[in-house]
């Protein structure tokens, strides 16, 4: 009976070590937001657009707050879901061949000469729509991690209309997008989630207020929401994303 426990508690041992040993390695090389709001449900008139623009330009508009917020977020309440192992964000963004990388699509200036995105200290911006080539870019980079996939996450937001013509009211949106494409340029899984913001204002002559004060407060409400709807659904993502890997 004795030699049966051993034998069971070995085999046990190794289906667990088997199991271990099998789990794929990820590393996260971009975590940033666009600061450039989309106005396309607003108003694509000329005038807009410039508000839109210098509201991007100004320095005091800055989407750090709730882009580290989702970033905590992020790894506090989504990671452990995942069938995955992580590669630690230090290994990652202290890699002499990461800190060296420049991404095609990359980061860039606005008019005002402000950078057009914020990313989280020790994040390089490379862009999502130029994934599929920055991932084949990025392959000796993977491989110096000892990763099996890379992971880009980026926050986007956007403005809510709502009410009629020129009398209404506007909110902010904020979206995540999460890509995840094995090193060898496979996709593997490609998610997007959306929240409104809870603070609303009024717009003038159908136009929103452009200023920081009355903007990023929105942005950062939308973020909060958007983390409440993650919360609720990463669950049913993770398994998703599990039975992929």
């Amino acid at each position: 009976m004795k030699n049966l426990k051993v034998v069971v508690f070995m085999a046990v041992l190794s289906l667990c070590m088997l199991g271990n040993a099998q789990k794929k390695k990820v590393a996260i090389i971009t975590f940033y937001a666009d600061k450039t709001i989309d106005l396309s449900e607003v108003d694509a008139g000329a005038n807009f657009i410039a508000k839109n623009s210098k509201l991007s330009d100004n320095p005091n508009f800055n989407l750090s707050k709730p882009l580290n917020d989702f970033h905590k977020a992020f790894f506090s309440n989504y990671v452990g879901e995942f069938d995955f192992e992580l590669i630690p964000e230090e290994t990652v963004l202290q890699l002499p061949e990461y800190q060296q990388y420049e991404a095609n699509y990359g980061d860039y200036k606005n008019i005002g000469n402000q950078e057009a995105f914020t990313s989280v200290e020790g994040y390089k911006v490379v862009q999502s729509y130029g994934s599929r080539l920055e991932v084949k870019n990025l392959k000796p980079i993977a491989e110096a991690l000892g990763a099996d996939a890379i992971m880009f996450v980026r926050l986007d937001y956007r403005f809510k209309k709502t009410g009629v013509g020129k009398f209404g009211y506007f909110s902010i949106q904020s979206s995540v997008r999460i890509d995840l494409f094995s090193k060898d340029n496979n996709s593997i899984f490609q998610f997007s989630e959306i929240a409104g913001s809870k603070k609303k204002a009024v717009m003038v002559g159908g136009i929103p207020v452009m200023t920081p004060d009355k903007i990023q407060p929105m942005c950062e409400s939308a973020t909060q929401e958007l983390i409440k709807d993650m919360n609720k659904k990463i669950d049913r993502l993770s398994k998703k994303v599990n039975k992929k890997l």
